[in-house]
C-alpha cells in the first residue's frame, strides 16, 4: 500500500487539496481511500495521542482488507515523532509526505475565513498556524513541498499527481 500524506500547518489546504486529490482520482477511475485524520479525532474532550491513533489504524487496517492499495490522509504533522506515530499507525509499504505551505498572513487568511465569528479559539489557532510555518520546513522525510500561495488545489494535486505518476496517473493506453 502506498500512503500519500498531506501535511501543512492549519490554513495551508490540506482539506482543499484532499478533495480535489480524490476527485482526480475518481474522474480518472483510480481506486483510492481518504482519511482526514483530524475528522477523526473530532470529540469533545479530544482523544489522547493512543486514542486517535488507534482509530487511524483500525481505519487503515479496513481499507487495507477491502483491498484499497493506495490511501490518502491529511493530517497537521508538527515534529518528526508526530509523523513516525502517524506512519506506524497507516502502516503503509511506501509512503509520499507532502508538506503544503503558505505565507503566514494567508494562514490567517484563511482561518479566519472559514471559522465561525466569535470562536474564542480563533487567534489561538492563528498564533499556532503561523508558529508551524516557521517550524515544520524543519520535518524530515518530506518528499515534496508545494506552495498553495494564489494556486488551486487542483494546479497543487497536479505537481503531486506529476511526483508520483506510477501510482496517481492512469496507466498509458497501449497501442493494439
Amino acid at each position: 500500500m502506498l500512503a500519500v500524506v498531506l501535511t501543512g500547518p492549519p490554513g495551508a489546504g490540506k482539506t482543499a487539496v484532499l478533495t480535489a486529490l480524490v476527485d482526480a482520482l475518481s474522474d480518472d477511475d483510480i481506486a483510492h481511500a481518504a482519511v482526514e485524520v483530524e475528522a477523526l479525532a473530532w470529540t469533545h474532550p479530544p482523544p489522547g495521542d493512543e486514542q486517535w491513533m488507534e482509530h487511524l489504524r483500525a481505519a487503515c487496517e479496513l481499507y487495507r482488507d477491502a483491498g484499497h492499495r493506495l490511501l490518502l490522509v491529511a493530517q497537521t504533522i508538527e515534529t518528526d515523532a508526530d509523523l513516525t506515530q502517524l506512519l506506524d499507525a497507516v502502516g503503509a509499504d511506501q509512503y509520499m509526505l507532502v508538506r503544503l505551505e503558505a505565507q503566514p498572513a494567508t494562514l490567517a487568511k484563511r482561518i479566519i475565513e472559514r471559522e465561525p465569528d466569535g470562536w474564542s479559539g480563533l487567534p489561538g489557532l492563528v498564533d499556532h498556524a503561523q508558529e508551524l510555518a516557521a517550524s515544520m520546513p524543519a520535518l524530515h522525510g518530506v518528499d515534496l513541498v508545494v506552495s498553495t500561495e494564489d494556486q488551486r488545489p487542483e494546479a497543487v494535486v497536479e505537481r503531486i499527481r506529476a511526483a508520483r505518476p506510477d501510482a496517481l496517473l492512469p496507466a498509458p493506453r497501449r497501442r493494439p
